[in-house]
């Protein structure tokens, strides 16, 4: 059957006419989740060819906590089913209770346990690691560890790299990536309960499976936007026995199976120990020969020679790492005085388009000027920082680079006393300026009149 699209993924199907008797949600709660998970993708699970495993044992394994049938379901994916069932989803009292295009389902613990062919014995594991687990009498996570990596090295107590495992028991693990605790991305570590879910599958300590799978339905790790819906193909075959009509619906093919395939992946990636280096066998003291320093077996004479030849060694490689510092710093002093120097020609050019700016504006004052005498309107004061004016308009030439300014002296505090006398003068100052020009004035109406 042809895949379907992710965005096809989470699209609901209209219910037919024999569920239109109830409501397609429990509540407007459940509504609004469904919205939610509408945007999530599912994750279908993976059939375990069992038989692919067989010299590792892992039949034996699975049949011990009653997963051999439960990890053969290949079951297609009815996306839209799924979102309705984890929408109505709760789990109290021992009871699993949802609702599926308007039909309720109401099922014990142990009747969803025999629909998937699981079994209720066993330990809950579901918020529990290799660290707080109450592991049987003579025991501890240090043996857990030792089963899991096949090593006795208590420095891989904590080690969540699956790699390290032995075969078995990366190829359990990745039973439970898929199957019993199933994620998305990355499958290199082993994190919370799934160390300690390998340790009793090998152990051969019973697990409740089912309650494990529904705690993980029902956990809250579902409303999380970066999180995918678990257990599609485990829901679709739920449906199925729940003698749910699929015919009309169009399904998803599963992922592809855990087989051979997978196992020998995973036997090229297998860890080989670092090969060990010989004992050096210890020299005997022959008679006549140097004498040796006290609790050493090599001569003086040789220790000499090699002390000076690692010296020579040690010497040279100063010099060179000393020679490639000495040429990496020559390369960055060119790079800054480069770097200067760009910044200093493009300093000029932003001043030279500043000054242009400049000598417009003050090209336009000297036309305005000109229109004041016209009009025999008084002109505004000149500044005292205006410099002549080119004898032509713009474009203005560029300036010359200057030299940046002498720093100005410090000026003391003004008394404010003395700032009010100032201003008195200034005033004054400017009253007999006006004086004085009035009397020019007056003088040059005379001077016409006479010439008259």
């Amino acid at each position: 059957m042809p895949k379907r699209s992710r965005s096809e993924k989470g699209k609901s199907i209209a219910p037919s006419s024999s569920n239109k008797s109830k409501p397609l949600f429990v509540s407007s709660q459940e509504e609004h989740r469904y919205i939610l998970l509408s945007e999530k993708t599912i994750i279908s699970g993976r059939c375990v060819i069992l038989q692919d495993f067989e010299y590792l044992n892992i039949p034996h394994i699975l049949r011990n906590n009653s997963l051999d049938q439960f990890m053969s379901i290949m079951e297609p994916v009815y996306t839209s089913l799924i979102l309705y069932f984890y929408t109505n989803l709760s789990f109290e009292g021992n009871r699993v209770r949802s609702r599926v295009l308007g039909r309720d389902i109401d099922i014990s613990l142990q009747e969803f346990a025999d629909l998937l062919h699981l079994s209720c014995e066993g330990v809950d594991v579901y918020s529990f690691d290799l660290q707080d687990f109450e592991y049987p009498a003579g025991e501890s996570a240090l043996t857990a560890s030792t089963l899991l990596h096949g090593d006795d090295n208590p420095g891989l107590v904590r080690n969540e790299e699956v790699r390290y495992y032995t075969l078995t028991a990366q190829v359990l693990a990745k039973i439970v990536f898929y199957n019993l605790l199933p994620k998305s991305g990355e499958f290199s570590h082993a994190r919370g309960s799934v160390p300690l879910i390998v340790y009793c599958l090998l152990r051969g300590i019973k697990i409740n499976i089912p309650r494990f799978i529904i705690s993980h339905m029902t956990s809250d790790h579902v409303l999380v936007p970066t999180r995918h819906l678990p257990y599609g193909m485990i829901i679709s075959y739920l449906l199925s026995q729940l003698d749910f009509d699929l015919s009309s619906l169009r399904p998803t093919e599963p992922s592809v199976n855990l087989n051979s395939t997978l196992l020998k992946r995973m036997q090229a990636g297998m860890r080989h120990p670092a090969p060990q280096q010989p004992p050096i066998p210890p020299t005997s003291h022959v008679p006549g020969s140097s004498s040796s320093a006290p609790g050493s077996s090599i001569p003086s004479d040789l220790q000499f020679f090699i002390s000076s030849e690692l010296r020579a060694q040690l010497q040279e490689h100063h010099t060179q790492i000393s020679a490639e510092i000495q040429q990496r710093h020559t390369q960055i002093s060119a790079e800054i005085a480069a770097h200067h120097e760009e910044m200093a020609t493009r300093y000029h050019s932003l001043r030279n388009d500043m000054c242009y700016f400049a000598d417009s504006m003050r090209y336009m004052d000297s036309q305005f000027g000109a229109l004041y005498v016209k009009y025999d309107m008084r002109a505004p004061d000149p500044t005292a920082y205006a410099r002549p004016l080119p004898s032509s308009g713009p474009p203005f030439p560029a300036r010359p680079p200057t030299a940046p300014p002498a720093p100005q002296p410090a000026v003391a505090a003004i008394d404010p006393e003395e700032e009010d006398d100032d201003d008195d003068d200034d005033d004054l100052d400017g009253d007999e300026e006006v004086s004085a020009g009035d009397e020019d004035d007056s003088s040059e109406e005379d001077d016409s009149d006479d010439e008259e």
